[in-house]
């Protein structure tokens, strides 16, 4: 009888986690003021915080966007 092997390898994400991460802190730290402008208003006024609180919350956006958008990409199909 032959013997069941579950010797598979999981299959790597799509691109690294620090370019998520780095792209998150990067990408909200121009988005906010960009959005503010863009409907004229200024960031004072509602409270934007440092750019330091703006960076991390950008690293958990880019963690939680690498867990979401990076899943492998699937198996290809084995046509006959």
């Amino acid at each position: 009888m032959a013997e069941i092997s579950n010797n598979v390898k999981a299959r790597p994400r799509r691109g690294p986690a620090w370019a998520y991460v780095l792209g998150g802190a990067l990408g909200l730290q121009l988005a906010a003021p960009l959005v503010l402008s863009l409907l004229h208003l200024r960031s004072a006024d509602f409270g934007v915080p440092a750019p330091g609180i703006l960076a991390l919350f950008g690293v958990l956006l880019g963690g939680k966007a690498y867990l979401l958008f990076s899943k492998p990409l699937p198996l290809p199909s084995k046509l006959p």
